[in-house]
């Protein structure tokens, strides 16, 4: 059991972090369209938001589909880099120690 719980907990961290750097490549994307300034970063945004909502049912339709397939690339690409961590995801949770009782 503790195996298990050592497995999920090392897995859902690596997949929090890694979502985590999708979102702040997201974030990036939109800094970087704003010239890395606060006002004209939000001003993006607004500029974006304000099409979307704007946008027919279908063009949003396509967008998700666009933002979903560009999320899921992106983590691909953020998870190949970071599959380093995932090395010894099978491991025991508790290491057999190599000390002998002499008792």
């Amino acid at each position: 059991m503790a195996d298990a719980c050592y497995l999920a907990l090392r897995l859902t961290g690596w997949l929090a972090v890694t979502l985590a750097c999708v979102a702040a490549l997201w974030l990036l994307f939109f800094v970087a369209l704003g010239d890395f300034g606060f006002s004209a970063t939000v001003q993006q945004l607004d500029n974006f938001a304000s099409r979307y909502v704007a946008a027919d049912g279908a063009r949003q339709d396509r967008f998700r589909l666009f933002f979903w397939l560009a999320s899921a690339a992106l983590f691909a690409g953020v998870g190949f880099f970071r599959r380093h961590s995932l090395r010894g995801l099978g491991k025991p949770a508790i290491q057999q120690s190599k000390e002998t009782d002499h008792g």
